[in-house]
């Protein structure tokens, strides 16, 4: 019995041992796995990983082959635009004439299908802005300010000496500037108008395409477009000059508004006219032309390259304009205070040199000898007062505006104080807009209205810029003067002809005699008209009452007859 319990046991403990190695055997087995499973988890993790540094080195690789690509056109583009300031500055210290793109500065050679090169944008700074680099020409310009300096303090000082007070000459800046607020209320209303403009426009382009091409139903939709738009536009007119009466406006608030105006048809009418022909041209066409061309782009411009032409300093449209890599801060700062600081120098000139000259007209008969000191009196402050315009406006504002838009091209005007020709001055002074005359106007006759007849096209130019110039000097002042549309229509035509073959040397001094005795004579005649009706009572409010001088009729100018001229060997 004893072997037998004995081998029962035996057996049941081979049985353990069977169990027990199995158990291990299993757990070997499952520990294997396991580890198995973690190494090919650990490969492929590996391999991702791999994989990802393979797509981060392949990304960085790119990027830096891009930016070094930027990198290079950035060098080469700056290369370019340092040799051609420098070719332009040199050609300013060079009194040989020049031409092509060294003398328009903005434009190609002629077409070779005859018709009249387009404006070309390109990245350049203001004359002015380079010049101030030369350190010699920086001194003149700080002797300039010191000038003005002197001049400020010297009459601060006198009326103290005299009147125990300082008139610093700021009441034509209270005056001039009240109810600004109300002008920028209704510049909001006409900024929303033009932005409507482009849905309107983008309506008819896409309804034009779904009539049959040459269909009278398309010729109705194309003429009736052109109808309501030309309705826009005098309605545009009607409406804000409406408005600045209505609100009776200040000189200075008026003349902001109404330039605005000005500013809101101009850039309404470039754009319609640079995309309408893009929209009644055929895509086919165009397929192998360049997408960059201005006329022959295909498809239309988005509504945020319409709101940047909007507020660029420009007014003819592009699809793209060369920008700068970043806004310059100190920049848009020291433009803003130029253009503050000449506000307050103008209101200083005003209240000081030319106020004292004309405030006595209407009270009083004024003698022909007062009058004539005033003339020549206002002279020098309109001088000043001119350049001080020149420099606020197509230099400090723009060059800031230009700044906060990042725009590149700043060529607002050029050397027009070298200039021999009035015809050179006037292409030179304000090229911003002489660029939107020579593009929609000029251009446009020659090629389209009067087929080639440059005359006739020079004429239409002088006189949608003097009928504009007009409206807003008459809207802004109440009256009908027309002083500036005699010195645009006719002397300045007057002194093209007259200064075409003159030698540069008396050019440019006549030039420059003529613009000082016109900002007098111009000065003069709206200050005079302007203190005549304020002093005269019961003008009337009728339009012949607002179309006839006052003042040579209400307490004009009386003749002196005991002038006598004193020979000069006759003196003692």
């Amino acid at each position: 019995m004893s072997d037998a319990g004995s081998g029962s046991e035996s057996s049941s403990s081979g049985a353990n041992d069977g169990r027990v190695e199995s158990t291990v055997q299993n757990a070997i087995n499952n520990r294997a796995q396991r580890e198995y499973r973690e190494e090919i988890v650990k490969d492929m993790a590996i391999e991702k990983m791999k994989q990802k540094m393979h797509d981060i080195v392949d990304r960085m690789s790119k990027d830096v082959e891009k930016k070094m690509d930027l990198a290079v056109d950035d060098l080469f583009a700056e290369v370019k635009q340092f040799n051609l300031k420098n070719y332009e500055l040199k050609q300013l210290f060079n009194e040989k004439s020049t031409d092509g793109l060294v003398r328009e500065g903005h434009r190609k050679s002629a077409k070779s299908d005859g018709k009249l090169p387009d404006k070309v944008f390109m990245p350049r700074n203001s004359l002015l802005t380079d010049l101030f680099e030369v350190k010699h020409i920086k001194t003149i310009y700080h002797i300039f300010v010191v000038m003005l300096i002197i001049l400020f303090l010297n009459t601060v000082v006198h009326d103290f000496v005299d009147t125990g007070s300082i008139n610093l000459g700021l009441r034509p800046i209270i005056a001039g500037f009240g109810k600004f607020h109300i002008a920028l209320m209704l510049w909001c209303s006409m900024q929303t108008s033009t932005f409507l403009l482009y849905p309107c426009f983008r309506m008819w382009a896409a309804n034009h395409n779904n009539f049959t091409p040459g269909s009278t139903a398309q010729r109705l939709w194309d003429w009736a477009a052109v109808v309501l738009f030309i309705s826009y536009q005098c309605g545009f007119i009607v409406a804000a000059i409406k408005a600045h009466l209505w609100f009776d406006l200040p000189p200075a608030s008026g003349v902001a508004y109404l330039m605005e105006m000005t500013r809101f048809l101009m850039k309404a009418h470039a754009f319609i006219r640079s995309n309408v022909p893009r929209a009644l041209t055929n895509d086919k066409k165009h397929a192998d032309s360049k997408p960059n061309t201005p006329d022959t782009y295909r498809g239309l411009p988005t509504f945020s390259k319409y709101v940047y032409f909007l507020f660029a300093p420009t007014l003819v449209y592009r699809d793209d304009y060369p920008r700068t890599k970043q806004i310059r801060w100190r920049v848009v700062a020291r433009h803003a205070l130029e253009v503050v600081g000449v506000v307050f120098y103008i209101s200083f000139i005003l209240e000081r040199f030319l106020a004292p000259l004309f405030a006595k007209f209407g009270h009083a008969k004024i003698s022909s000898g007062s009058f004539v000191l005033s003339l020549f009196g206002s002279i020098m402050p309109g001088s000043l007062t001119f350049l001080c315009a020149f420099y606020s406006l197509l230099h400090a504002w723009m060059n800031g505006a230009a700044e906060l838009l990042r725009f590149a091209d700043r060529m607002f005007y050029r050397d027009w104080w070298n200039e021999s020709t009035f015809a050179g001055y006037i292409r030179s002074w304000n090229v911003v807009v002489h660029d939107w005359l020579y593009t929609y106007v000029y251009k446009d006759c020659v090629e389209h209205l009067f087929r080639n007849c440059r005359p006739l096209a020079t004429v239409t130019v002088f006189t949608v810029s003097a009928v504009f110039h007009e409206i807003i000097l008459a809207f802004t002042f109440r009256f009908f003067y027309p002083v500036m549309f005699v010195q645009f229509e006719f002397l300045g035509l007057l002194l093209m002809f007259v200064t075409k073959r003159m030698g540069k040397d008396v050019g440019n001094v006549l030039l420059w005699l003529m613009l000082s005795i016109g900002n007098g004579l111009h000065l003069s005649l709206y200050n005079m008209e302007y203190y005549a009706r304020r002093n005269c009572p019961n003008i009337g409010d009728s339009i012949v009452d607002y179309m006839v001088p006052v003042s040579w009729s209400c307490n004009g100018i009386s003749h002196n007859p005991n002038w006598t001229i004193t020979a000069p060997w006759s003196l003692q």
